[in-house]
């Protein structure tokens, strides 16, 4: 079973039925402009990825549609730097986000029809 939770060095995210839920410590909250709790439901939400920062740690971005554009890095409220090892559980947790994403599309337009 695929991860529910990712726990990085600049914080953590949860996989909810509502969405993504981001926490964060209140110094590294106030440094991206959201609150410690953050909440982004799955209608917000158009995909996640693996990338890596300058050092070589993964680091899972979260693209939200309603973010604004050019947010990266440290600044970026929907990424979540991890440790060097978890390389694999990025994958996993990116991978489950992106099928929820994609299975929610499906209802969507199933519904629609």
């Amino acid at each position: 079973m695929a991860r529910t939770q990712l726990v990085g060095t600049n914080g953590r995210i949860d996989f909810t039925l509502d969405g993504l839920t981001f926490r964060r410590t209140k110094s590294e909250a106030e440094a991206r402009g959201v609150q410690r709790l953050h909440d982004v439901g799955w209608a917000q939400i158009d995909g996640a990825s693996v990338g890596s920062t300058s050092t070589g740690k993964p680091l899972v971005l979260v693209r939200v549609v309603t973010a604004p554009a050019g947010l990266a890095g440290k600044h970026d409220p929907h990424a979540v730097k991890l440790k060097r090892n978890m390389a694999d559980e990025a994958t996993e947790f990116v991978a489950l986000v992106n099928d929820e994403i994609a299975t929610r599309r499906r209802w969507d337009a199933a519904a629609e029809a």
